[in-house]
């Protein structure tokens, strides 16, 4: 009985052998075969924004004894594109420029116009400072009006630059 046991042993081993070595073999050449086939998606260019909407603010701060004073600041806005495409989201440009300049930590100082920033010439006047709804509204307007004015005179296609600067007194709020 062992030498049956010794030769079933025998004559299998060169057999199981080759099933491994099949096995194996099978296994690289698939493999192989995976990592030749590509799944990744093909470059494309990267796409180019039509609208471009550049911030940028300053502040000047004085301290003329034991508190800090807002002497003045501006928030300036460039809006670049095609003129067609700027006025087709007039409305996304007005509130995202709007939002923006609501988050400004200075919006709390702004006048309705010079003289409100010498508290002294005007006697009586409780509160000099302008609501965010009539700046919000003076923001919008300057930018409808620009962008209105501006595609009156350019051609469709046209790449336009719009600047807008808006700080401490309304009434100098501009856009053009």
């Amino acid at each position: 009985m062992e030498d049956q046991i010794k030769m079933d042993k025998n004559s299998s081993s060169p057999d199981m052998k080759l099933i491994t070595v099949g096995c194996i073999l099978f296994l690289l050449v698939f493999a192989n075969s995976m990592m030749n086939y590509s799944y990744a998606v093909p470059p494309q260019a990267p796409i180019k924004p039509s609208i471009m909407i550049t911030a940028n603010s300053s502040s000047l701060y004085s301290i003329p004894s034991t508190f800090v004073k807002v002497d003045r600041f501006s928030a300036n806005y460039i809006i670049a594109g095609k003129i067609s495409s700027i006025n087709a989201s007039r409305e996304l440009i007005m509130s995202t420029i709007a939002d923006d300049f609501d988050k400004n930590p200075n919006i709390g100082y702004v006048v309705s116009n010079s003289s409100s920033l010498n508290p002294s010439s005007q006697p009586g006047l409780p509160n000099p400072f302008v609501s965010m709804d009539i700046i919000n509204q003076k923001i919008t307007n300057g930018i409808r009006d620009a962008i209105i004015a501006t595609s009156a005179t350019s051609a469709a296609g046209k790449n336009v630059e719009l600047k807008c600067t808006f700080g401490m007194i309304l009434s100098d709020f501009k856009c053009s």
